[in-house]
This record gives structure tokens, sequence and C-alpha cells, in this order.
């Protein structure tokens, strides 16, 4: 039994030294390489293994399997078939480690399922290799076979013929166990996001990051996910119609007033879980839920007609860090290679000059969030691990008053000028604050209004705090949501679902209190901002400044398989499964659903090509 399960421990810890190997190959032989110090080397194997036991423990579970459920096997026949399974998978590996080194240093992204496109036209696939060192790589690749193969002989083939008869009641129960174990590894660990790309990334240099992948596991997920994002199914015009019904909606950016004392004040981004516009009574919604924010309202300026652009957090972190609108069927910033391309905020304030840091009380690595972090350029992502155990009072970690309190010691004597970005989570399920019961019942409504609660009181606490410091006088401090949320239910207009707040105050805000009313999205906050700070914003080309007069009011947003157009004195619900609305105010005439649908076959179509 003890020689069964040694055998597993020596699969497992074989194939993540032959990973291991692959990231010694990937840095040999990459030119990049130069830019890394000896701290970024280490930082790529020590934050790389977690990928690469998640990869062998995928590869350790069919010989586990065979040695599972056939445990009497004569030890010859069960070693033939598990040289050819390994010598199956070593091919398999060292194909990838080869080819991942020649598509890497050609094209700047691991080996995925795009290359394999060219295999429909074998005269252009022939071409596209044929600067490629063949005859180098195709040597390393039976070179990695020989030695993959004598190992395998060395180490796990002796203990196979080694092996004696076992009372199978009594060994396949307890080897099931040791194989479903191998789920720990094959998911990452014990935390609560699964294994994906964000895991493994931990450098402000994309390069590193990019090293510490491992492409056997990248090439996996690229396959499994081939059949997701192909054509755009959302093409409802003729080639070019589409782009010129959302023509008028994009209009050049004029001379708008100026919000700010000086166009270079340091920044701090709120943007609060769960924040809809429903738990503020100034807005419409629910009276006693959010009375500081209410409080600040009065201080700042309040756009009241804002949208949230996607139902999800990390739809909402892109709408606001890029400016990238929602997909319907979508999630851009699961896919790192597409994310990568976005234009961010984070980017911007940094060749600005800025300071630049995001804290998140949580894991940063659910939905890739830390990957998209690290394409924003920040100087500094705070996160969980970067907190006392003692403080991860939450099922998702550190509680907003912990991270609100950080920020404030971390800023006291910053480099000015700064740009701080938080992502609340207090206000997440399960709705658990530390902090008496507000709100009595155990309902789901009632946890929710609780938690909403507790994080305006966490804001007002910070603000207060805030507003003693030296920086404050120099400082615009943006509040608004990731997304709405469907609680509390006030009516059966679920565009209300979508509606958040946006609040500007601080120091540097140098125009009176006063509240914008101009129907906008979370997309738009980019160019607004950044036209406050005499800073280009071309390059975010969904986010129109809801300051230009000229600029259509006018919101967009999507829902699973679906959109919602907002618009003065009407607004839509549109499902497209069975393309028809599924609820609506006001006049709706046809041009206003084709709008809708321009902007999701052109926002779509955007996706398709990152």
């Amino acid at each position: 039994m003890k020689s069964r399960l040694l055998i597993l421990v020596a699969y497992l810890t074989g194939w993540t030294g032959w990973l291991l190997v692959g990231h010694v190959l990937f840095l040999i032989y990459q030119p990049q390489t130069s830019q890394l110090n000896p701290a970024a080397i280490a930082g790529v194997f020590v934050n790389g293994l977690r990928m690469d036991l998640s990869t062998a423990g995928y590869l350790t579970a069919i010989p586990a399997l065979f040695i599972t459920l056939l445990p009497n096997w004569s030890s010859p026949k069960l070693a033939r078939s598990l040289r050819i399974i390994t010598l199956v998978e070593l091919i398999v590996v060292s194909l990838i480690t080869v080819a991942d080194l020649e598509v890497f240093r050609t094209w700047g992204f691991h080996l995925d399922i795009t290359p394999l496109h060219y295999l429909k036209s074998p005269r252009e696939a022939a071409a596209s290799v044929a600067a490629s060192p063949i005859l180098s790589l195709t040597t390393l690749f039976v070179g990695m076979l020989l030695v993959g193969d004598y190992y395998f002989k060395r180490l796990i083939h002796p203990l196979l013929l080694r092996l004696k008869p076992v009372r199978r009641w009594v060994a396949t129960p307890l080897l099931l166990v040791a194989t479903a174990a191998l789920v720990i590894p094959i998911r990452g660990g014990l935390q609560l996001a699964p294994m994906n790309v964000s895991a493994v990334y931990f450098s402000p240099v994309a390069f590193a990051n990019y090293a510490a992948v491992t492409p056997q596991w990248n090439f996996m997920h690229s396959v499994l996910e081939r059949n997701k994002y192909g054509k755009n199914p959302f093409s409802f015009f003729p080639k070019g119609q589409a782009n010129l019904t959302l023509k008028p909606l994009f209009q050049p950016a004029r001379n708008q007033q100026s919000l700010l004392t000086n166009p270079k004040p340091n920044v701090i981004l709120i943007v609060w879980e769960s924040f809809t516009a429903k738990t503020v009574a100034g807005l419409g919604g629910r009276a006693g839920i959010t009375p500081e924010f209410e409080k600040l309202s009065h201080e700042g300026i309040l756009f009241n007609q804002l949208f949230a652009s996607g139902d999800r957090s990390e739809k909402g972190l892109i709408a606001l860090l890029s400016g990238f609108p929602a997909q319907a069927t979508a999630s851009i910033m699961t896919l790192p290679t597409k994310s990568s391309k976005l234009p961010t905020l984070g980017e911007k304030f940094r060749k600005a000059g800025y300071e630049t840091s995001f804290y998140y009380g949580g894991e940063t690595e659910f939905a890739n969030i830390k990957s998209y972090l690290y394409h924003n350029q920040f100087g500094r992502i705070i996160s969980k691990p970067n907190f006392k155990s003692s403080d991860w009072n939450s099922k998702w970690g550190a509680h907003d008053h912990v991270v609100y309190s950080r920020i404030l010691s971390d800023l006291n004597g910053a480099k000015q000028p700064f740009f701080v970005s938080l992502f609340t989570l207090s206000s997440h399920e399960p709705f658990e604050v530390p902090m008496p019961t507000v709100f009595p019942g155990t309902d789901e409504e009632s946890l929710f209004l609780n938690s909403m609660y507790y994080a305006d009181r966490s804001l007002g606490e910070f603000i207060a705090q805030a507003k003693k410091q030296p920086w404050w006088a120099n400082t615009l401090i943006v509040i608004t949501a990731d997304h709405g949320h469907r609680l509390p239910v006030l009516s059966t207009d679920r565009v209300r679902d979508f509606h958040i707040p946006m609040l500007w105050l601080g120091g540097a805000l140098k125009a009176k209190p006063q509240v914008i009313d101009r129907i906008g999205s979370q997309t738009d906050l980019a160019a607004t901002l950044l036209h406050q700070l005499k800073v280009d914003a071309t390059d975010f080309k969904w986010s129109r400044d809801l300051l230009n007069p000229q600029n259509r009011p006018f919101a967009y947003f999507a829902f699973n398989n679906g959109f919602g157009v907002v618009q003065p004195n009407r607004h839509l619900l549109f499902d497209n499964t069975s393309r028809q609305l599924i609820s609506s105010n006001g006049v709706i005439q046809k041009q206003d659903i084709e709008l809708g649908e321009a902007y999701e076959e052109e926002s779509y179509q955007d996706f398709l090509n990152k």
C-alpha cells in the first residue's frame, strides 16, 4: 500500500520538477529575461509553482486511476501500461514546452489555440514557421523525451516492478482518497478561487508574470475555452452600419467646465461593492440605509443618473478602469490575453507621474483580477495576504474599516500626487459585518441592507479622518459602485438594478456642490476624469465625457444574454434569446432597439478583436 502511495507522490513531484525545468528553458530562450533582476527570476519559480503543481496534478491523475482501480495487476503489466501512458504525456508536455518557446518569442504570448488555426492553411503555416530554428527545437524536443523516459525508468519503473498484491477492499478506498486529494493541487490550494492565470502573477513587469505561467496549463485552458469566443453572435446589421449608428453618441471633446483647483490632484477611487442607488434616498431609494453618503452628497458633485455597465464585479472594474463596456455572454477580465490590450487608468496615472496603488481586502485571483491589476501598472497591490490573519474577519477577507485604516496609514507621508483605487467587499454576500444589527431580520434583504449600512458607516469614518490629513486639500475622491443589485426590491423595473451613484468630493474640488443629471455609464468615468486632469483619453474609445454638453445622454448595460438602453424619458431591456423587449418605460421606437443592438454588436466585435 505504501509503495503505491509512494508512486503517486513520485509522479506528482516528478512532473512538478519537469515543469520547473520548462521555466528554466523559457528564461534561457527569451531575450526579455535580461529585464529581470534575481528577485524577479526567483519570483517566477516561487509563484509559478502553484500552476506547476496544478498541471502535475492533472498529469498524475491518469496513472493514479490505473494504480487505484487495478491494484492487483501484475507488476510487469502495470509497469508497461504506465510507461506508455507516461510516454504519451511526456510527448505532449515536451511538445508544448518547445513550441511555446518559439511562439512566445515570435508573438509575445504563450501557446494557446491560436496557432492551430494555421493548420487549416498548410502553406501559411509553413511560411509562419520558416524563420524558426526548427532543427534546434526538434533536437531539444527529442532530448527532453529521452531524458524524461530515462528518469521514468530510473525512478518510477523500479517501484512498479516491486509492487506486491494487496487486499482490494482495503487498498481501493484508500487509494481513491489519495487520488481525490489531487484536486487540492489541481485547483491551486484550498482558497476560494480556483486556479487561474492570475494566481501566478506577482510583478509589475509583465514578462515576469508571463514567465511564471505554466504553458501546458495555459494551452489546456485555451482548448477548453475554444468554442466560447469565435464568431460574433450579435451581428445584426450590414457591415459598417452598426458603427454609423453609434457615431452620433461619441462627440469630440469640448472645453467643458473645470471642476478642480488644479489639473494634477491626488485621486482616490472608491469602488463600493453592490452600491445600488436603491439604497440612497436622494436617488429615489430606501431612506436610512446610507446616511453618511447622503450627507456627503451635499458636499460634492453627485452624478445621479449613472448606470452600471454590467452585473458582476469584474465587469464593473473593467468599465471603470478601462472604460470598456460589459459583454452579454463574456467577461474580458477572465481572458488576460484580451484584457491586457485594454487602456487603463492605472497606466495613464503612472505615466502622468502619479504613485499608484490598489487596495482590496479579499483575494485578487478571482476572475483573473490580479492579472488585470498588474496590466494597470499599479505600483502596489494590497490584498488579503497583506493583512494580518486576525483581520480576516469576513469570509472574503478583511472588512472595509480595516482596509480604510490601512489606506490612511499608508498615505501618511506618501509621495504625491497619488492615485489610490479601493475595491470594498463587506457588502458582498454573505453580508456578514462586524457591527450590531440595524435592520432586524435574517432574510437576505435585511442582511444586505445591514451590510450596506456598515459599508456606509465605514466610508463616513474614512472621509472624516481623510479631512484631517495634509493631503486632503489637494485630493479628489470619487465614490461609485462596481455594479448595482437586485436588492432591495422596490419595483418590478429591472433598470433600477443597474442604477448606481457616483459622487466626487474632496479639497481639490473648486466647483460648488451640485447635482449633474446627465445620463451616463460607468464606462464614462475614464474620459470624464482624464479630461479634468488634462490627460488625453482617446485610447478609451467607449468612454464619453459626462461634462461634454455635445454628448447625447445615453447609457448601455449588458446582462446575461441581453442588454439595456437608458435615454431621456425612456428605457428598455432586450432579451437576445427571444429577440424581444422584456421590459420598457416610455415611448420605445425601433431605432431605440437598433441603437442597443448596434452597441452590442460593435462592443462584442471589439472584444473579439482584442
